[in-house]
């Protein structure tokens, strides 16, 4: 949601956020934090697949923007940048934990906001996985995948990462990640077909 200014009635310019975040105005660091805590929140929760974790990311990473926005020089926007430290602090998280947990994951406990990160990429992603489906249907499926498949496609797929961006990422090498990420690919479309003969 915008914000807006009282007097003016229009959106407050990011930029001017941004600029009186790093001279100390914490009103206007709030007003930050708040146009994009969703956006930080479902990104880790499709990482990590548990919403104490994306919790926790979100508060971390806001507090990573608070102490080093100082530095951003905005040579790219700052949403490229804050996806930056969101996926990297889920990437340090995952590394601290022997293995994300291994369960079923209901979308719904984000309502619609997944819409939030990935609404760009879902007229490719139902391209990619059958025209009918729905991105929701194929959010569904991914997240479930194992980590091996999961976090590489999620990268690759919804957060536009290179595989060489993606292999210093996750420490593996690129050869390893591209087989990930085709493997990836089939077995969510593998679910998408049985999942239409089920219901067919």
């Amino acid at each position: 949601m915008e914000e807006f200014d009282i007097n003016k009635k229009k959106p407050v310019d990011e930029k001017i956020l941004i600029k009186k975040s790093k001279h100390g105005d914490r009103a206007a660091f709030e007003k930050l934090v708040r146009r994009y805590s969703k956006y930080v929140y479902t990104t880790a929760f499709f990482m990590l697949r548990d919403t104490h974790d994306a919790e926790d990311i979100s508060q971390e990473v806001f507090v990573k923007v608070y102490l080093s926005i100082k530095g951003f020089r905005g040579l790219s926007s700052f949403k490229t940048w804050l996806r930056k430290l969101t996926v990297n602090t889920c990437i340090d998280k995952i590394r601290l934990k022997s293995k994300t947990k291994d369960k079923k994951i209901s979308l719904d406990k984000i309502t619609e906001d997944y819409e939030i990160v990935f609404e760009k990429h879902e007229q490719n992603l139902e391209k990619d996985y059958f025209t009918t489906e729905t991105l929701k249907d194929v959010l569904g499926i991914m997240v479930d995948l194992d980590e091996n498949y999961r976090i590489p496609l999620i990268l690759r797929d919804l957060q536009d990462y290179s595989y060489r961006e993606i292999a210093n990422l996750t420490g593996k090498p690129i050869g390893t990640v591209k087989t990930n990420i085709h493997r990836a690919r089939n077995l969510v479309k593998e679910r998408i077909g049985r999942g239409k003969r089920d219901h067919g």
